[in-house]
């Protein structure tokens, strides 16, 4: 199950680089706008972080708890003396980018983001389902930006000027998410064997859950999703 899952990330991670609003960035053809587009949508996506890895921690099977419990302090910036949280990193990333003044804006779009998923219609009959599909989901970001981070902060740089200091968000997770990404592998293995799925459930609720690619969705729009499995209607 762990070799399939991780089949399935790097499956998205390709989409992801080779997708046309992924690439016009890479390259430095996209407009300034696009670059703080993405910039907001990276904010959206990940400044609630803290949030759901609360969630996770709160339903870990016992094998994964220590894992998870770093992971969360660290994301809250107290697992280091002197470490800063990782919402503040982000904020950090757009004051570096000149978008000050977008700050409230952003923190309220990613206030609703957290909302609409809390209050959307369940899809699963219990907290055990809805866990590991959540848990995929999060460990997935985990095992893309261990492979991307770099890249992203390289073209940051170069094209949108903007300063080694303030893509520490970026330079980070390129580092530790490698490890996380790894422990994040196992930890599904263990809560699968923990709450007891059969593989062909397990594998239902994960197909499921990446039914469309997560991370174009997130950081360039459904639409932009959709048309990276050619089905843009």
């Amino acid at each position: 199950m762990r070799a399939w899952v991780e089949a399935k990330y790097q499956e998205h991670v390709q989409e992801l680089v080779h997708c046309v609003e992924f690439r016009s960035l890479a390259d430095g053809s996209a407009e300034r706008a696009q670059y703080d587009e993405f910039i907001a949508h990276v904010f959206e996506t990940h400044q609630n972080s803290p949030h759901f890895l609360g969630f996770l921690f709160s339903i870990a099977s016992p094998g994964s708890v220590e894992h998870l419990q770093h992971n969360l302090l660290e994301e809250l910036g107290i697992e280091e003396e002197g470490g800063e949280s990782h919402p503040a990193l982000m904020e950090k990333l757009v004051a570096g980018a000149g978008l000050e003044d977008r700050v409230e804006e952003l923190r309220s779009r990613a206030r609703a983001r957290l909302d609409e998923q809390v209050q959307q219609p369940i899809l699963y009959g219990s907290l055990r389902e809805i866990g590991l599909s959540a848990l995929v989901e999060i460990v997935s970001f985990e095992y893309m930006l261990s492979r991307v981070s770099d890249r992203v902060a390289e073209f940051l740089m170069k094209y949108r000027d903007i300063s080694e200091a303030d893509l520490v968000w970026f330079t980070h997770h390129s580092v530790v998410d490698i490890e996380h990404a790894e422990q994040g592998l196992d930890a599904i293995a263990d809560f699968i064997e923990y709450y007891a799925f059969d593989d062909e459930e397990a594998k239902d609720i994960i197909t499921s859950t990446f039914r469309e690619n997560v991370f174009i969705k997130r950081y360039f729009g459904v639409a932009a999703a959709a048309r990276s499995r050619g089905m843009d209607r």
